[in-house]
């Protein structure tokens, strides 16, 4: 019976320990998996489900999202080419060139200075070599005639440039010196008509008209509105204002020059 019992208990095979142990990691293995699917499951079966209403109201708004950013982009644009606008333009102020050919030309303050001496009380003295030259320094080389060696260039230009034996197919005069060589010619006729009116050249007489209206319409297209006190200089009785006292905004006189000399059409010396 004892080798019975020994013979038994030495019978080979796996503890029931070990069956138990395996068991249970393979359960265990077994339940986390179906635990973690069926948890993806019921969390994805959970999710309400979108009506066609909103899935509309969605798909709006992620188009308004996309709109709005469009309109952003047109607004930066349009913003953009109003400040190349106003860069582009900004010579229309201040009585500028709107064509772009002119430089713009920086503005300075600045209190009149009387010199009687472009046009003296002694009518024949203006006839004088002196005075002539005094008007010649105002003018640059050329009086303002200009060649513009490609009009296609620019914007605005006159319908037609001026026609002359020495002129070129694109030159054209400048307002500021044609506005000296009116008031010269008024001077010039205004001098000899009180002292010797043989010196007024035959030519300047029809002149007049034109003048005046041009000088008219500049006067008021400038429209300086600086503001002027009681005269200082008048004869004894006489009132108002002599406008020596007066701060007047000024474009830089020596800037224009230099630009018209440096595209002169010429180098004829007159005015």
């Amino acid at each position: 019976m004892a080798a019975k019992r020994s013979e038994y208990s030495n019978i080979g095979g796996p503890s029931h320990d070990n069956v138990r142990d395996d068991a249970s990691t393979e359960a265990s293995e077994s339940l986390m998996g179906h635990g973690e699917k069926s948890w993806d499951e019921l969390r994805e079966a959970g999710r309400p489900r979108q009506s066609r209403w909103q899935r509309s109201r969605a798909a709006v708004f992620s188009c308004q999202g996309l709109l709005n950013t469009l309109l952003l982009f047109v607004i930066l644009g349009l913003l953009v080419e109003r400040r190349y606008q106003n860069e582009k333009y900004s010579h229309f102020e201040g009585n500028g060139d709107i064509s772009g050919f002119a430089p713009q030309v920086s503005q300075q303050i600045k209190t009149f200075v009387p010199d009687l001496g472009f046009v003296p009380e002694n009518g024949s003295e203006f006839f004088t070599e002196e005075v002539r030259q005094k008007w010649l320094g105002i003018v640059p080389k050329g009086l303002g005639y200009v060649e513009v060696h490609d009009p296609s260039k620019y914007d605005n230009m006159p319908t037609h440039p001026l026609e002359g034996p020495n002129f070129s197919n694109s030159v054209y005069t400048t307002s500021v010196t044609h506005q000296l060589h009116c008031l010269y010619n008024i001077a010039q006729v205004y001098s000899g008509l009180n002292s010797d009116p043989s010196l007024i050249p035959e030519q300047m007489l029809g002149h007049m008209s034109h003048c005046f209206e041009y000088l008219r319409q500049t006067i008021m297209c400038c429209g300086d509105t600086a503001l002027e006190g009681q005269q200082t200089t008048f004869p004894e009785g006489f009132i108002g204002s002599d406008g020596w006292d007066a701060k007047h905004v000024c474009k830089d006189y020596d800037a224009i020059y230099r630009h018209l000399e440096e595209n002169r059409a010429n180098n004829e010396v007159w005015i």
